[in-house]
């Protein structure tokens, strides 16, 4: 099993319209908004309300990609920008047989202390499991 230190995720790339696609399956976007609005309900970290989730559907935009082929897909860990200089870091699986995707995990980091799912720009894109 892959993890931080071995795994065979590719460099860090700009994002392409088939990668934006893919994060704008409602079965990807709306499963990472879900997740970040229960975990920013489980840390108190960001003070999201409904509002800011409309606002984050629509600012969604991949900045960043990188992907891991696996023997029963693609993982693609994806940098998009939710707006205001926020972002968030998921990891989408594409299945190998179908055309399939489905939304995996947001990453998650202790930052000062503090659990969060919220990025800037200049934080790097790495691989995660969760």
């Amino acid at each position: 099993m892959s993890d931080e230190h071995h795994n065979s995720m590719s460099p860090v790339m700009d994002t392409t319209p088939e990668i934006q696609k893919i994060s704008e399956r409602p079965e990807v976007i709306y499963s990472a908004i879900d997740t970040l609005y229960r975990k920013h309900n489980e840390h108190r970290v960001h003070r999201f309300t409904e509002e800011h989730r409309e606002k984050h559907i629509a600012n969604w935009k991949v900045t960043k990609y990188a992907e891991e082929e696996i023997a029963y897909g693609i993982n693609y860990f994806l940098k998009v920008s939710i707006g205001d200089g926020l972002y968030i870091h998921i990891r989408v699986h594409r299945h190998k047989s179908q055309d399939k995707c489905d939304f995996y995990a947001l990453h998650e980091v202790i930052k000062h202390n503090i659990a969060t799912c919220v990025f800037t720009e200049d934080d790097p894109l790495t691989y995660f499991n969760y």
